[in-house]
């Protein structure tokens, strides 16, 4: 199962109207508030959620709230061993707990999570020299069994640090991109490799089934600051992600 956020980056913009030196530069930041996402198909809004989204003292998120009903929530802990633990909630039911093992250079190493049926899993992330994930392994795991494989995710890359194809056991994902819209990480996953450029298109193909395509477009705010990521899939189903500053 995966998860929709794993962490937002607490990163503050500063500009300046140069009308007075000594008049205080004011500070803009770029730590979401709110983040809004809905789902419409042809029939119209099949589903909308807003999400209140708090941080710790180190600006590292803390937890990601349903405003409709506060019982569904995402709630992260960080402890001083590397790692952090993401525990889900629906209607104060815990769904999934997942700690997450970093690398000596704040990238995932590994995971192990189990859901409400006390299914587990793991995931072991490996990188190249430039730090960009290159292989992806996720395991079935239990006491009798230990860690069974059951996929390998490989990925590929350009000039630029874009994803370009992503391959596993079933599927091949190819990645098209903005050339002048920089990713800003807006809910982007800190502890995760990121491309640097925005997505424009993606392609889903897997034997004996028609591709599947996504097409992407985003609006920004006068600070340069994501505002909406509007997604529309070959099957007609159109999602909209919001974000408040």
């Amino acid at each position: 199962m995966k998860v929709l956020f794993y962490t937002i980056a607490g990163i503050f913009l500063f500009t300046s109207c140069q009308k007075d030196v000594n008049e205080p530069i004011p500070t803009v930041s770029t730590k979401v508030k709110t983040y809004t996402e809905e789902i419409s198909n042809s029939s119209g809004v099949d589903n909308k959620e807003t999400y209140n989204v708090s941080y710790d003292d180190r600006d590292r998120l803390s937890s990601i709230v349903s405003t409709s009903n506060p019982g569904d929530k995402f709630v992260y802990h960080y402890n001083a061993d590397n790692s952090f633990t993401l525990e889900i909630y629906g209607s104060n039911s815990l769904v999934l707990h997942e700690i997450v093992y970093l690398t000596s250079f704040s990238l995932v190493d590994s995971t192990l999570q189990y859901d409400d049926t006390m299914d587990s899993s793991t995931e072991k992330y490996l990188y190249n020299s430039a730090k960009q994930l290159i292989t992806l392994k996720e395991y079935d795991y239990s006491k009798a069994t230990g860690s069974v494989l059951q996929n390998v995710h490989q990925f590929t890359y350009d000039n630029n640090g874009n994803v370009t194809q992503e391959k596993d056991l079933h599927t091949t994902t190819t990645y098209e991109y903005y050339p002048d819209l920089v990713n800003p990480g807006t809910l982007g996953e800190l502890y995760f490799y990121q491309s640097k450029n925005l997505p424009k298109k993606t392609t889903i193909t897997e034997p004996g089934f028609p591709s599947f395509t996504s097409t992407y477009t985003y609006t920004f705010d006068s600070y340069k600051r994501l505002t909406s990521a509007r997604t529309v899939g070959s099957d007609g189903v159109i999602v909209v992600q919001s974000y408040t500053y």
